[in-house]
C-alpha cells in the first residue's frame, strides 16, 4: 500500500499485523537503498511477526517505489516527515507501544526522530547508523567516504549532483545543505529509554570513529 505524507509525498509501505494488534515496529532503511534491501530487517521482520508484533515497512521518499526526485527531494527534513508520518499510520492502525529500527543513513534519521520525541519510540535500534554528518559526509573520515564525498562542492557546482554507490544514486545539494543544521548524536543524547547499537568494526561506510569523537556523548557505547 501506499501512505501520503503532508507535504505531497507517497510512500510504498508493506504493513503486517501481529496477533498482538497493540504493539509495532518502524523500519528505517539507508541511504540509496529501499526497504527489501536490508536483510537484517527482513529477517527481523519475519521473527517479530512470528512474535505477535505488528511490522512496518516502508521507502523513504525518492528511494524505493515512493515518489520523488533525488536531485532535489532527498532530504534530512523530508525524511524526518516520511517517518513521523509512518509513526502516525501505525497509531491510527491501534499501536500503542512502538519500537524503530534504522540502519545507516536511516540510523540517523531515527536517531533524530527519537531524540526529539522520546515519548513516541518504546525501543531503540540502531545498526551501523550515521551518527555524524560532518564526519560520514562535510568533512569524511572512511576511505568510501573520502572517494564518494572529495570535493563534493564543486562537484554539486558542476553536475548539481553527486552519484552514490554502484546504483549512482542522485544527491543534490539540498542535503548537504541541510547537514550542518542537524547532529543525531545530540539528539539521540536526549532518548534514555532502551537502546541498541551495533556497529562492525569494518564497515568501510560507516566506521567507528564516525560514531565515536571527542564531541560525542555516545562515546562509551
Amino acid at each position: 500500500m501506499r501512505i501520503n505524507t503532508p507535504d505531497g509525498f507517497k510512500l510504498d509501505t508493506i504493513f503486517l499485523r501481529g496477533k498482538n494488534s497493540q504493539k509495532g515496529i518502524l523500519f528505517a532503511h539507508g541511504m540509496t537503498v529501499a526497504k527489501e534491501d536490508e536483510g537484517i530487517f527482513i529477517r527481523a521482520q519475519q521473527k517479530l511477526n512470528s512474535l505477535g508484533f505488528s511490522t512496518l515497512m516502508f521507502d523513504f521518499r525518492t528511494h524505493g517505489k515512493s515518489s520523488g526526485d533525488s536531485t532535489d527531494d532527498f532530504t534530512i527534513s523530508g525524511e524526518l516527515i516520511d517517518l513521523e508520518t509512518a509513526v502516525q499510520f501505525m497509531k491510527k492502525q491501534g499501536i500503542k507501544w512502538l519500537g524503530l529500527a534504522g540502519a545507516s543513513f536511516g540510523g540517523s534519521i531515527s536517531a533524530l526522530y527519537a531524540g526529539q520525541n522520546p515519548s513516541m519510540i518504546q525501543k531503540l535500534f540502531l545498526a551501523n547508523p550515521v551518527l555524524d554528518y560532518n564526519t560520514a559526509f562535510l568533512h569524511p573520515t572512511n576511505v568510501w567516504a573520502l572517494k564518494t564525498f572529495d570535493n563534493f562542492s564543486g562537484k554539486l557546482k558542476h553536475f548539481g549532483f553527486i552519484e552514490v554507490a554502484s546504483r549512482k544514486f542522485k544527491v543534490g545539494k539540498r542535503l548537504f545543505d541541510e547537514m550542518p543544521k542537524y547532529f543525531p548524536y545530540k539528539e539521540l543524547s536526549n532518548y534514555k529509554k532502551p537502546l541498541i547499537i551495533v556497529q562492525g568494526d569494518n564497515d568501510e561506510k560507516v566506521n567507528i570513529p564516525s560514531s565515536r569523537n571527542d564531541r560525542n556523548p555516545l562515546e562509551g557505547i
